[in-house]
């Protein structure tokens, strides 16, 4: 039950950008857009769950884990609703900020219940473990996105997320709350505030930060132009697009079960080094297949060792960023979202206009990501060795 209802909380990301991937041309042919004008509802769902984050996360350390979580999903049901509604292009854009509003208090408050309960390299196995589960909606999403577009339009997307909100919240609702009265905060705005500096201004927490922001750059720079790459450059129907996402979207599941494992022998630290370097390699050899012998099925296995060392990356970076939060966990996991989905929207919004074919926009982008992440790594190493 603990990692299956965690697993449904840290899906509310997943679930809302990945259902919806194929239906970005419908939307696009409904409203007279392109698809690059659609992906501004993916850069206003991470607004939204950027400042979204930073409410719940206060909000949870003063009443508890339960009432914030139900809250925030009651939010998201009714956004998605409203998408589903939505006569213009502009109110999706506004609708999926108020849905992401809502969802933010899953994602956030799913890492506070984990730091509640778990430290150490035991917080880093049980974070894997839960992604390992939730990453069942990425592979499965789009399918179903493409399915429902088979039987439906673009609009019952969205009145399904409504439906898994409604399904999570009967789920939460049996689970026992993790954060006791003894240990809630109860200071007033300004200390909130002070908290939120007193995050920022621990270094270790700092280098962790710009590693997990690094991890989100190159996920969503993936994602937002995934759809284009496979069904605009190389032709795919929304079918063999949920096929080959959900392909892709296993290495996600293998580098989370790998990562798991080798936190049994090795530290957080040294399982993080490894996968950032093994991620730095592979988008290099990327770069080149995607310059040079631009041939879908082997773009799809370098995609897939790229993508599959994003979840263990963010995972144990978040685990080191929030390690010395114990008393003000959401606080710090807010902190964690709040860059995570600033570094989303940029990658959302800076690859939807970069000139130039979309296979060579997503393989420059997260070549300079790769490099960008291993940059950080070096610098806090180096840092750590002179203390």
């Amino acid at each position: 039950m603990l990692w299956g209802t965690l697993a449904s909380l840290a899906a509310f990301p997943a679930m809302a950008t990945d259902l919806y991937l194929p239906g970005f041309p419908a939307v696009a042919r409904q409203f007279d857009a392109t698809t690059y004008d659609v992906q501004l509802t993916l850069s206003s769902f991470f607004v939204g769950m950027a400042l979204g984050q930073l409410i719940w996360g206060a909000t949870s350390d003063r009443l508890g884990r339960k009432l914030p979580t139900i809250l925030g999903i009651s939010l998201f049901i009714l956004g998605s609703i409203a998408c589903a509604l939505a006569p213009n292009l502009w109110f999706l854009v506004i609708a999926r900020f108020v849905q992401a509003l809502g969802g933010a208090a899953a994602m956030t408050i799913v890492r506070a219940i984990v730091r509640d309960l778990f430290s150490g390299e035991e917080m880093a196995r049980t974070m894997s473990a839960v992604m390992s589960i939730f990453m069942a909606a990425p592979i499965l999403a789009p399918s179903i996105g493409a399915l429902i577009l088979g039987v439906g339009n673009w609009q019952w997307i969205f009145v399904a997320l409504a439906v898994f909100g409604v399904l999570a919240i009967a789920n939460f609702s049996r689970f026992p709350e993790t954060l006791p009265d003894q240990s809630r905060q109860s200071s007033g705005f300004k200390a909130v505030l002070r908290a939120y500096g007193t995050i920022l201004k621990t270094s270790d927490f700092r280098y962790a930060i710009l590693q997990t922001a690094a991890a989100s750059l190159m996920l969503f720079a993936y994602v937002s132009l995934i759809p284009s790459v496979l069904m605009v450059q190389f032709g795919a129907t929304p079918v063999q697009f949920g096929i080959f996402f959900g392909v892709n979207a296993l290495s996600l599941v293998a580098g989370s079960q790998i990562n798991r494992r080798v936190l049994t022998r090795l530290k957080t630290e040294v399982v993080l080094r490894n996968f950032v370097l093994f991620q730095a390699v592979m988008t290099v050899l990327l770069f080149t297949v995607a310059h040079t012998v631009p041939v879908l099925y082997l773009v799809l296995p370098m995609l897939m060792l790229t993508i599959g060392a994003n979840t263990s990356i963010g995972g144990n970076s978040s685990t080191l960023a929030m390690a010395p939060f114990k008393g003000s966990a959401a606080q710090a996991s807010a902190v964690v979202g709040v860059i995570q989905n600033i570094a989303s929207a940029a990658a959302a919004a800076i690859v939807a206009y970069l000139p130039g074919e979309p296979l060579n926009k997503m393989t420059t982008t997260m070549l300079c990501i790769a490099a960008v992440s291993t940059t950080v790594l070096v610098i806090r190493e180096r840092k750590l060795a002179r203390s």
